[in-house]
């Protein structure tokens, strides 16, 4: 058993296929049943953000066949942001290394169950990913006032010591890896278990350069998100194969348009760059004559950037694309909000 194996109930995203609704089986909150638990739509128990915190809010990326149309709600602790993410779920990276949040969106298994296939044949086994301390509870408070399981146990992963936790209720999931004997303190781990909610919607958030916006990803094109310091990308899909094409949301850009488009001019592989001078609308073409690198795909894409408010927001691919996608584009620019 690798590192991830170990630590496939702690950073795993639920992502098979869910039938949404506000069905499922009520004793399965509770825990230690034997059935799948669905997701079960649930305020917070608390409506503010607590002060250091950020908001976050994270939709269904799944296809419409598998798609919950649900949303979930979390408060960040002080030195955590977001990081790549699909599916239904959010995962954050905190400071230094080994310390990972994330909660995903069922139907889920029961913990218990997971526990005896994923855990327990690895108790004190020895060598480098010995697993030991498993402390398992069930009908207990975990998203108040939520009863559900908590799973808890030390990993010593491929040598690193780290303290994974479990928490699950009403189709939801909470885990947080920390280094050993360093995980949150209790008023901040109860902080965000109080924070946690599922609501009906299909806006997520785009934190960048100490702003949130919502936006609404587009379903089926997005396949994933990646969260970087300075904005918000999206892959889509079809052509996923390269990395020019895309969506993107990026806050507070340190240039102006006119500076951006000088700057595309000034590229060997840009052409047709369309820009008036103080306008709100960038758009080029990128020509790749030659495979790129991970034998990416020749061809031409084609992106517009808009400025709406404080945000450049682009979308970017090849010219029999938009025939199609125009709509969803506009879309796409027309949902971000402050």
């Amino acid at each position: 058993m690798n590192r991830y194996a170990a630590l496939l109930l702690a950073v795993a995203l639920a992502t098979a296929g869910c039938s949404g609704g506000d069905g499922g089986d009520p004793a399965a909150d509770r825990g230690g049943g034997t059935t799948r638990q669905e997701p079960r739509p649930f305020r917070p128990a608390t409506s503010g953000v607590p002060t250091g915190f950020t908001f976050a809010q994270c939709s269904d990326l799944r296809r419409p066949d598998s798609n919950t149309g649900l949303a979930v709600q979390v408060s960040v602790p002080p030195g955590y942001h977001p990081t790549s993410r699909g599916g239904a779920g959010c995962d954050f990276a905190g400071p230094g290394f080994g310390r990972d949040l994330a909660i995903s969106v069922g139907p889920l298994g029961t913990l218990k169950a997971e526990k005896e296939r994923d855990v327990d044949p690895f108790e004190d086994e020895g060598g480098d990913d010995s697993v030991s301390d498993i402390r398992y509870a069930a009908d207990v408070p975990v998203f108040d006032p939520h009863r559900g399981e908590r799973l808890a146990y030390y990993c010593y992963c491929d040598g690193q010591d780290l303290d994974v936790r479990v928490v699950q209720a009403r189709g939801v999931r909470l885990s947080w890896t920390t280094p050993h004997r360093k995980g949150p303190d209790a008023a901040t781990s109860r902080a965000v278990r109080r924070s946690v909610g599922l609501v009906r919607s299909d806006r997520s958030t785009c934190r960048s350069r100490g702003r949130t916006v919502t936006f609404r990803p587009p379903v089926p094109q997005t396949e994933s998100i990646d969260f970087y310091s300075d904005r918000c990308h999206l892959y889509l899909r079809p052509g996923r194969a390269s990395l020019l094409r895309y969506a993107e949301i990026e806050l507070d850009p340190p240039i102006t348009l006119d500076e951006r488009a000088d700057r595309l001019r000034a590229r060997k592989s840009v052409t047709e760059v369309e820009h008036e001078p103080g306008s709100d609308r960038l758009t080029w073409l990128t020509v790749r004559r030659k495979p790129g690198p991970y034998q990416a795909p020749t061809g031409t894409w084609r992106a517009v950037t808009v400025a709406t408010g404080d945000a450049w927001v682009t979308w970017s691919a090849r010219p029999s694309q938009w025939r199609t996608e125009a709509d969803d584009a506009r879309r796409f620019v027309s949902s971000v909000r402050p």
